[in-house]
């Protein structure tokens, strides 16, 4: 399998795992290196231009810690790698916009736009979107789980 590496400091990293909530797939930090990097699709974060964040693919390296490391390493996975181990780039981008405090690059996000999203529109938001409704009911209003809307759904 392949896959880009997304790298940001340590403490912007750290917010945004918690921006990112569920919809984060695996995570690698090392507070010692200053990183959190996220493993995406191979070239889904070209052309990011946000403050701080670095995209890397083919010829770069990156060391993954094995899923048991020992006490001493220092480099170890915040979220482990499961099935689904790559994060939406859409999702991340949108979280780390909004850690960062750079500007959205619409170039970078979808053509799906929720009027609700703090990061202008996303693959992993539900907000604002129609629902089929059941045969007698009204519409249906489902919570949005991307993350970005965390302080309304009590996170």
């Amino acid at each position: 399998m392949h896959w880009d590496a997304v790298l940001v400091g340590y403490t912007d990293g750290v917010r945004a795992l918690g921006v990112l909530d569920r919809a984060s797939g695996a995570a690698i930090a090392d507070p010692q290196v200053d990183f959190v990097a996220w493993l995406v699709e191979p070239g889904s974060a070209v052309g990011w231009d946000l403050p701080g964040v670095a995209a890397f693919g083919r010829g770069h390296v990156l060391f993954v810690p094995p899923t048991t490391p020992p006490d001493t390493a220092m480099s170890r996975w915040a979220i482990e790698p499961d099935r689904d181990f790559l994060t939406c780039p859409k999702a991340l981008y949108g979280a780390l916009v909004r850690v960062t405090g750079g500007r959205v690059d619409p170039r970078v996000l979808s053509s799906y736009t929720s009027p609700e999203c703090l990061t202008n529109g996303h693959e992993a938001c539900t907000k604002g979107e129609v629902r089929p409704t059941p045969p007698g009911s009204g519409v249906v209003v489902e919570p949005c789980v991307c993350g970005c809307h965390w302080a309304e759904n009590g996170r």
